[in-house]
């Protein structure tokens, strides 16, 4: 009853590659189901080719208990509320920002970060001890200027040794999260750019709940 619901129309949802069906809107729908045929897939999708803006208040893909994957591992995000700095801060998008919970990607959500336009920028957050850090997930602003994000780099420090996880590589297909693979132990991050300015929607710094054998055995 606020606006605009009818651009979901024709909408295509997608388990892989796999179509599990089209929305025919219908005034007053909150919610729409699809069965996906128990297909198997790693990655779910909607698309939109009408030209119209695709907007989901919320997306749910449930799996049957009995076909969900065994000992899933679990990661925490030891990157929430640390303390955090960066280069520089303009137009009010403060360090915190990335660490505050939020995944908000639209700058007007008041949680993104934002440093000045110049080179070597940098974002960086103090864990609360060394961890084995598996990886590191980068939520990009959608509502503008995603592209800027490419070229960042992201590393984990452990006194005063910084190693490189990855190096993001944008381009108009990316993901709006960003998933850098690590597995380095340190007790902090920094990502930086290089290009122009360095905004972040949210860092997530994910840690297995159980450290891999070969790395307690390599300690």
């Amino acid at each position: 009853d606020a606006c605009c619901d009818q651009r979901i129309n024709g909408a295509l949802v997608y388990a892989g590659d796999h179509q599990c069906g089209q929305v025919q809107f219908s005034a007053g729908q909150p919610v729409y189901k699809f069965e996906c045929g128990d297909h198997e897939a790693s990655e779910v999708s909607v698309r939109l080719t009408s030209g119209q803006t695709l907007q989901l208040c919320e997306l749910e893909a449930l799996v049957l208990e009995e076909n969900m994957p065994k000992n899933i591992p679990v990661f925490t995000n030891v990157a929430l509320n640390r303390p955090t700095s960066q280069s520089s801060i303009s137009w009010g998008g403060t360090p915190s920002r990335a660490v505050d919970g939020n995944t908000n990607q639209y700058w007007n959500g008041r949680s993104c970060t934002h440093t000045s336009a110049v080179s070597d920028n940098w974002w960086t957050v103090q864990l609360d001890q060394e961890e084995y850090i598996q990886t590191v997930v980068i939520y990009n602003r959608l509502d503008c200027c995603s592209n800027r994000i490419s070229g960042a780099q992201v590393w984990v420090g452990s006194g005063e040794v910084w190693e490189l996880c990855g190096t993001v590589n944008y381009d108009t297909n990316s993901s709006p999260v960003i998933t850098i693979p690590c597995s380095k132990t340190g007790d902090k991050v920094k990502v930086t750019n290089d290009n122009s300015y360095l905004t972040l929607c949210e860092v997530e710094i994910l840690v297995p709940d159980e450290v891999p054998s070969e790395i307690i055995d390599e300690e």
